[in-house]
């Protein structure tokens, strides 16, 4: 008797048998140990749903279990390439936490989403608020082609080396470039001044960020012995030294400060340890990755095709209660981003006063009417959105989306909700807005 209460207690509390329905334990079946808020087993749910069947594309798909009938998921070893300031397996992986962009969501819960998604080789994920590459970077790791737009110039061009970094050869560019040659790079990006107002938001145009990150190099960085080095190292080398100026303008004056060349030095150790990690895991695992192109341009307008995308994972700007251009003045001001022009452009800095909330509330709708306007028939877009404070108030927003998905043509909306503990923009909730056309 005391045996079968036993049982029935386990079957009620062991979260694996809810997300299989029945079908596995917590004993065949291992989430990671860190895998315990409820959004996170809702997303595990999900994407047993979809891959639940084949066990063995499980254990390359899964981002929430660690261990699939006693062999260890491709996320387990992805997530052990560990980055600055990671802790468990959500987030700062591989090359995610290639520079301290303060919107960055959780490349685990988003590799969770494009599994619901159900999107496998030769389907294309767009993100249309590409921000620092999340996104790209997890369908990338999946086999599975991206495209990003971003209205932020720089952003875009952090973006394309996050990528492109994942491609880099270790036991080349360390050969190459060894600890001896760090400070004459150092010096190098020191030594440019890209003039003011350089480079815009190119919205009717959209010219990609590889495009961008070639006219720089051909146009305001003097010839060095760098340009014999192949595009994407020398892209590589280029992010450390932003990662570096990120670092010296916050840090400097705090009990972490030291000296811009110094944070240059230990970005530099980091990245390669980094790119050691990424190297050998994809070769360990036999990862082939997805193509990407990364466009600058507006969410307003994405430059594709009607019904030619298989999903759409995305963030808004929280721009009404976060102003992403201060926080990056340093990067921009490095880059000769005309910082006006963006702010005419970037979704929730126009206007002032209530007029930017109407302005924003205006442009997320017709965001999402051009989301809906590319996804294929029965598609899904996945919009992560805070529930953002405004003078004392809660926007809603997460409502008011899933109140005009039926007037935009999408069958189904829903959401799922996760906690926020503190938060850059005092949220109390972010939400996963599921909405299918």
């Amino acid at each position: 008797m005391l045996k079968e209460i036993a049982k029935d207690i386990k079957s009620l509390i062991d979260p694996v048998i809810w997300i299989t329905e029945g079908r596995f334990t917590s004993n065949e079946l291992r989430l990671f140990d860190d895998a315990r808020q409820l959004y996170e087993l809702q997303l595990a749910k999900l994407e047993f749903l979809r891959f639940g069947d084949d066990l063995k594309e499980f254990v390359r798909r899964t981002s929430y279990f660690e261990e699939i009938l006693g062999k260890k998921s491709w996320h387990y070893f992805i997530s052990g390439v560990k980055g600055k300031g990671q802790i468990g397996h959500t987030n700062q992986y591989m090359t995610h936490w290639f520079y301290p962009y303060k919107g960055k969501f959780h490349g685990q819960m988003i590799k969770a989403l494009i599994n619901f998604i159900e999107a496998k080789e030769g389907d294309l994920i767009l993100d249309p608020y590409l921000g620092s590459g999340t996104t790209l970077i997890e369908s990338s790791l999946l086999g599975i082609d991206g495209y990003g737009v971003e209205i932020n110039p720089a952003l875009a061009i952090v973006s394309q080396i996050k990528l492109d970094s994942l491609k880099i050869n270790y036991e080349e560019i360390s050969t190459e470039i060894d600890f001896s040659k760090v400070y004459k790079v150092f010096e190098y990006f020191s030594s440019l001044k890209i003039p003011k107002n350089s480079i815009k938001p190119t919205v009717e145009d959209c010219l990609t960020a590889k495009e961008l990150l070639e006219i720089l190099w051909e146009s305001f960085f003097p010839s060095s012995f760098l340009h014999d080095l192949p595009f994407e190292w020398r892209n590589f080398l280029l992010l450390i030294y932003l990662h570096a100026l990120s670092d010296y303008t916050y840090l400097s004056g705090t009990k972490k400060g030291k000296s811009f060349q110094q944070f240059f030095f230990d970005n530099f150790k980091e990245y390669m340890k980094t790119i050691e990690g990424c190297w050998n895991v994809m070769n360990q695992l036999g990862i082939k990755l997805g193509d990407y192109e990364i466009v600058i341009g507006s969410a307003l307008d994405v430059k594709l095709k009607d019904e030619s995308v298989k999903g759409i994972v995305t963030s808004p700007p929280y721009s009404i209660a976060l102003d992403y251009i201060k926080n990056d003045e340093h990067l921009l001001n490095y880059l000769g981003v005309d910082i006006g022009e963006l702010r005419n452009h970037m979704i929730g800095l126009k206007g002032k006063g209530k007029e930017r909330l109407v302005l924003y509330e205006r442009d997320l709708k017709k965001s999402i009417e051009e989301m809906f306007r590319v996804l294929e028939p029965n598609g899904w877009a996945i919009i992560v959105l805070g529930d953002i404070s405004i003078d004392g108030s809660r926007t809603n927003f997460n409502r008011k989306i899933i109140g005009w998905s039926k007037d935009i043509g999408f069958e189904d909306a829903w959401q799922l909700e996760r906690a926020i503990l503190g938060g850059f923009a005092k949220l109390r909730f972010e939400y996963l807005i599921f909405l299918q056309k």
